[in-house]
């Protein structure tokens, strides 16, 4: 909207706008208690360091790190709605899914219709992996694989439902004569669904599961240089998650170091402003009572001058 010739839009301070204002939102209705459980859930092997958590001592400081780690965003919010999720703050959970609503293109949680179309099914694809890595990149690539393996548009793979599960649960309306097909296809290339982390599918209320794909089968037993070797690997991968842990927690310290020097710098700041207005009002008012003086002295000298005419 412009008004006085001025775009809003463009008054709007950042991209993550409005995302922010559903994160700050959140933040305010979470008790220190819910705060400490979403801490709780992203600690532990290869979740958030414990001395990272314990300099993340508010919810804002705390999505801030999520949002610069990647794991919310604008485009999904998974990661976000499971915490609510798992607190059972069901008004939280459902303002996220508002704003994605409304936001569009953004991954939420939210169930699907107890009904598909008529002439259509849903299948369930249980994805396995993490909610902060599932982007809409991820989602649109098993929607071109199950388009592409069917022989139908994509635009025809329907998406109806994104729910929490031990992972992660996704319900497509695809119509009813593609479901044979589906199973049959599901078995026969596994590789490909298992590359987007599809571990299994449900059709009719039946479960169909997926072996590992290439990249995660298990391979022969190791010999003795190579068991050297893997724990080798295993050594230097504990202490690069190590070094990493130390970085997060320097770059966190260094962040509240900056914070306080801006706020001591806007400070000192503040205070010379105040000294400098103090140091003009007193120049102000010495000029003023100099000026005042002359003019005294001018009119005595005039009165004398009468006064000796008389």
């Amino acid at each position: 909207m412009a008004a006085f010739g001025l775009d809003f839009g463009d008054l709007v301070p950042s991209e993550d706008w409005e995302l922010n204002v559903l994160l700050l939102e959140i933040a305010k209705g979470l008790s220190e208690e819910e705060f400490c459980k979403i801490k709780f859930l992203c600690s532990g092997t290869k979740g958030i360091p414990k001395g990272s958590l314990e300099r993340l001592n508010t919810p804002e400081k705390f999505f801030v790190h999520l949002r610069e780690r990647g794991m919310v965003s604008r485009d999904n919010l998974l990661l976000l709605q499971a915490f609510l999720w798992h607190l059972d703050r069901q008004d939280l959970h459902e303002m996220a899914a508002d704003y994605a609503r409304k936001v569009g293109d953004t991954l939420y949680f939210y169930t699907p219709k107890d009904d598909p179309e008529e002439g259509f099914k849903h299948i369930q694809f249980h994805v396995d992996g993490n909610l902060d890595r599932f982007q809409r990149s991820d989602l649109e690539a098993l929607r071109a694989t199950m388009a592409r393996l069917l022989f139908v548009p994509q635009q025809f793979i329907f998406l109806h439902g994104v729910e929490p599960t031990g992972s992660l649960t996704l319900t497509f309306m695809i119509h009813e004569e593609c479901v044979t097909p589906l199973r049959r296809l599901f078995k026969e290339h596994k590789d490909s669904f298992g590359n987007l982390g599809v571990d299994g599918i449900f059709v009719d209320g039946t479960e169909y599961f997926n072996s590992p794909p290439l990249g995660r089968r298990s391979s022969a037993p190791a010999g003795p240089a190579t068991e050297r070797e893997m724990s080798e690997l295993f050594r230097r991968n504990v202490k690069l998650e190590n070094i990493a842990a130390e970085t997060e927690v320097r770059l966190l310290e260094t962040q509240d170091i900056v914070c306080r020097a801006q706020r001591e710098v806007s400070g000192w700041r503040r205070k010379e402003a105040y000294f400098r207005s103090l140091l003009v009002r007193a120049a102000e008012a010495e000029a003023g009572s100099a000026r005042g003086g002359e003019v005294g002295r001018r009119g005595e000298e005039v009165v004398s001058r009468h006064l000796s005419l008389v």
